[in-house]
């Protein structure tokens, strides 16, 4: 899967920082592809200044959103930030910078960053939003030509200048676990056979399927119950460099018998269960403090 990150900047006046993009000519916020190592909020901040020459202090994750583009899918992460310092600055990759009045966005942005924006603008929960993108007629057709022509042209011209050529971003492994408590503060785990370790519900992303429906298509197929997810309790780099887990808290809105689950508390989980996610369990929060991010042990 293809991962990004964002930063949403806010003067004084109320104007938000945006570029003008290179390939498409429109307006977006600073941001871009994340790298491998490396958490999101300290991608966001390392796009900004790449792309703006302005320091930023990422704040709070305020919107997950997910683009079922062909043939990995891509996942942002958008964070509210703080100018911290720098000078505006514009780069190959944002040949215009500056602050523009939200209300409203200019016109030339596309549908995809108008969502991320308006989100990240007036949402003011701790908890970040998440939802996927509409995939229109229009927007897979900008990226046919996108791909097709813009792209190619841009790569000849790195060529005729004797730049180095373009590396694509990495793909990254993506997981997400669902924890869902009952009323004596345990959690839902379960164990697919006495061969293999107890784990939480949910998984790997495998198809073009945002993280959160994969988890809950996978843990009703898991544990026989049907999850709604709540809000993103932790994020967790690793423990390969392109590996991200999401942790959801959930509620369970249907649950049938199953002999393969169990119910056990942070830190009294059986000697045989999954060490990252008795990690996800033990540093998870009930309460509405913001999204936090880690990594492995």
């Amino acid at each position: 899967m293809n991962v990004g990150t964002n930063g949403i900047v806010v003067d004084q006046y109320g104007n938000v920082l945006l570029i003008k993009r290179n390939d498409t000519r429109t307006f977006a916020p600073p941001g871009g592809a994340l790298d491998a190592n490396e958490l999101p909020p300290d991608g966001a901040a390392r796009e900004v200044r790449e792309e703006t020459g302005l320091i930023v202090l990422p704040v709070r994750l305020v919107a997950v959103s997910y683009l079922a583009l062909s043939p990995f899918g891509h996942l942002s992460f958008s964070f509210r930030c703080l100018l911290r310092g720098g000078e505006i600055a514009t780069s190959d990759e944002s040949p215009s910078v500056g602050f523009y009045k939200t209300t409203p966005l200019p016109r030339r942005i596309s549908s995809f960053h108008r969502d991320r924006m308006e989100s990240g603008l007036t949402h003011a929960d701790e908890r970040p939003l998440f939802f996927q993108h509409r995939l229109s007629t229009f927007n897979k057709a900008a990226r046919f030509i996108l791909q097709n022509v813009v792209y190619r042209w841009l790569d000849l011209k790195r060529k005729v200048k004797r730049q180095p050529p373009y590396q694509p971003p990495p793909q990254w492994e993506v997981a997400t676990y669902l924890l869902h408590t009952n009323e004596n503060g345990q959690y839902l785990w379960h164990r697919p056979n006495e061969n293999t370790l107890w784990q939480l519900p949910g998984g790997v992303v495998t198809k073009l399927q945002s993280p959160w429906d994969t988890a809950v298509q996978l843990a009703q197929q898991q544990t026989g119950h049907t999850f709604q997810p709540q809000q993103l309790s932790d994020v967790y780099l690793g423990p390969q460099g392109n590996q991200l887990s999401l942790v959801f808290m959930a509620n369970a809105r249907q649950s049938v018998a199953n002999a393969a689950i169990g119910w056990f508390a942070p830190g009294q989980e059986p000697a045989e269960s999954h060490p990252h996610h008795r990690q996800m369990a033990a540093t998870a929060t009930l309460t509405s403090q913001p999204t936090q991010f880690h990594t492995f042990a």
